[in-house]
């Protein structure tokens, strides 16, 4: 494996880094490598249904030093730019669970949700996995956005690997608003642009020095490949060697697990 010009790896945590609440063999003696070679690394994840705190404590439970300024969700993604769009205590309404509400209202933003409809109008419905979704919270977010409120989904993933195998992911939720509006939504996460571009920026990095490593092609990858980021896939999540043969987005390495990656590393 040819990384000269590697920095910077922006990775993916699902299906790379662990599943559920078991990490990826591998995990500790792959961070190992990069703070030995000195490359620098930030979690990018599509999961909203956790705050970025979360996400560092899970680290560190894994025995992987961090801090809150490495993290990059589809829910930090969407506060910023809500806060870019419609600046800081904009009032929105969240379909969606505690991570994503916390963070918004961490972000400053006055934040309603669930069945009741808000006592005021809103700027933004923001949609995010619900585990607890309902035709009540479907039709408060329609009637929000049918009278003016644009539609913000964190990401559109159909699944996300677990232990026991795939469970369905946010785009169900998305799917029905969606389907109830006819409004398709403004979309944040992988594989839109606005989180990997975050994620450069903390690093003053720029393409041509960073790569992606993902389980899933049609977000971790092609959203790296957009932006012309080298991309590595990893086999430990929802993609196999069957789909990568089948599908049009290719990465432009392929690896097991990240303890195979881990092995190039050193190899290189």
């Amino acid at each position: 494996m040819e990384i000269p010009n590697i920095k910077t790896f922006l990775i993916d945590g699902d299906g790379v880094l662990w599943r559920a609440d078991q990490p990826i063999p591998g995990l500790n003696r792959f961070f190992g490598v990069l703070a030995q070679r000195g490359i620098r690394w930030a979690l990018l994840t599509n999961n909203n249904t956790r705050t970025a705190g979360h996400y560092v404590q899970k680290l560190r439970g894994f025995g992987v030093q961090a801090d809150e300024s490495v993290v990059f969700t589809s829910s930090t993604a969407t506060a910023a730019y809500l806060k870019e769009r419609y600046g800081q205590g904009a009032p929105v309404h969240v379909v969606g669970m505690r991570g994503l509400i916390e963070t918004l209202e961490g972000a400053g933003f006055e934040v309603t949700h669930g069945e009741t409809p808000p006592a005021r109008n809103v700027v933004a419905v923001v949609a995010g996995m619900d585990r607890a979704i309902s035709y009540d919270k479907i039709q408060v977010a329609m009637r929000l956005i049918l009278n003016g409120a644009q539609f913000v989904a964190t990401n559109t993933d159909g699944s996300f690997p677990t232990p026991d195998g795939l469970s369905p992911g946010t785009g169900i939720v998305i799917a029905a608003i969606q389907a109830a509006t006819g409004v398709e939504p403004t979309v944040i996460g992988k594989p839109e642009a606005l989180i990997y571009q975050a994620a450069m920026r903390r690093f003053n990095a720029t393409p041509d020095t960073v790569a992606m490593i993902g389980d899933r092609l049609e977000t971790d990858i092609l959203g790296a490949n957009r932006l012309d980021i080298e991309t590595i896939a990893v086999l430990t999540g929802v993609t196999s060697r069957g789909r990568l043969r089948s599908s049009a987005i290719k990465p432009d390495h392929v690896f097991d697990s990240i303890a195979e990656l881990t092995d190039a590393l050193l190899e290189a």
